[in-house]
């Protein structure tokens, strides 16, 4: 194994990172917007407190190359009523409170670089200061999550697998025809055909790769997903985040807000990120027509796709989450990435703990089936 030098950057370190922080993640497998500094800074710099201790650990080579990252924090919380501490994944704060979801992390690590992601596993099951490390939205198909469930690393540790997610995509291959035909017909019904029929309720446009007026566009997603759910979607920490966030990523014109408007009046806005031709929908809004039979929801993602293809894109990301009543995703494609939450347990009471609960949920569920 060549010369690694793993170092614990402190806040300073890792709030100017940015460049180099975002030519390693070029150089890696991991996911260009939730674990690009502008999601990773953002994210510490607004939800960041006082029990919250910053743990980013960067591998370099002998001449000081970053090779690899560990965007991690360390926390005091309570398991089962147990204090102890957890490290986490910067991006979330696993059961605790409700920041800002981060989806599919990872450790970056140099593609070119085959030894950085067992020295920094290594490292970290080397330190003593944690009971339990986290790493929420982790993929299935990751070579992390191979070594830490095949407990090649942390040995001594129950691992867990504590929730599962899908997380929905569409590879963006051949034409928007394609895709069409390859929808049910109830889908293509409300994604594309039912255009014509909002076309008679007046004049529709499309607008989209909108990187300016920021506060007015996050204004307006929050009135129009207050009709549809009842609150606004972004509010205190959330909306500085989200506002911190779009300001950075305008930055790299990979902001994208888009607009439905009837009669030139917003009725649906889309609140995007555009990474590498790599397109994520964070989030929706739109108003609730008299007609039923139009759901603007739908229509919206139906004009936001075809527009993808026309790009030339590579992907389009509709994430993990449901809708109101429906996992309407899996409607639009077939594509997902299998994701868990990952805990690895160290504190021997708390092993203790689990395991039981484990236990009772068996008994719990064999009880079920014998009433059924």
């Amino acid at each position: 194994m060549p010369d690694i030098n793993i170092q614990q950057w402190d806040e300073t370190t890792f709030l100017n990172s940015r460049e180099q922080w975002n030519n390693l993640l070029e150089r890696s497998a991991a996911d260009r917007l939730f674990l690009s500094w502008e999601w990773l800074a953002s994210w510490w710099q607004t939800f960041a407190d006082s029990n919250m201790q910053l743990k980013v650990f960067a591998a370099t080579d002998s001449d000081g190359k970053l090779l690899g990252l560990a965007p991690l924090y360390l926390s005091r919380v309570k398991s089962h009523g147990v204090s102890n501490n957890r490290l986490q994944f910067i991006g979330n704060c696993w059961r605790e409170r409700s920041t800002m979801p981060t989806e599919l992390l990872n450790f970056i690590v140099d593609k070119c670089s085959g030894d950085i992601l067992p020295a920094l596993l290594l490292h970290i099951d080397h330190l003593s200061d944690w009971d339990e490390l986290v790493i929420p939205y982790i993929s299935r198909q990751s070579e992390s999550f191979s070594l830490i469930e095949n407990k090649v690393f942390f040995k001594l540790c129950l691992v867990r697998n504590a929730e599962q997610h899908q997380s929905f995509y569409l590879p963006l291959h051949s034409g928007f025809d394609d895709y069409l035909k390859s929808l049910s017909k109830s889908v293509r019904l409300k994604l594309y055909n039912r255009r014509s029929r909002l076309a008679q309720s007046g004049a529709v446009a499309f607008s989209n790769h909108i990187n300016n007026n920021i506060e007015e566009n996050f204004s307006l997603l929050n009135r129009l997903h207050e009709q549809r759910w009842g609150k606004a979607v972004f509010t205190g920490q959330r909306l500085k985040f989200n506002q911190m966030l779009a300001e950075r990523l305008a930055e790299r014109n990979a902001l994208d807000f888009s607009v439905l408007t009837l009669n030139n009046r917003p009725v649906s806005i889309q609140y995007n990120y555009i990474v590498d031709g790599h397109v994520y929908n964070i989030q929706a809004g739109f108003e609730v027509l008299p007609d039923k039979k139009i759901a603007l929801g739908y229509l919206h993602f139906g004009y936001e796709i075809e527009s993808a293809y026309k790009q030339k894109y590579s992907c389009y990301d509709f994430l993990a989450g449901e809708g109101k009543n429906t996992q309407y995703k899996a409607g639009l494609t077939e594509s997902y990435i299998d994701c868990v939450d990952i805990q690895i347990v160290r504190k021997p009471l708390l092993k203790i703990l689990y395991r039981l609960h484990a236990v009772f949920r068996r008994l719990k569920a064999n009880d079920t089936r014998r009433t059924l």
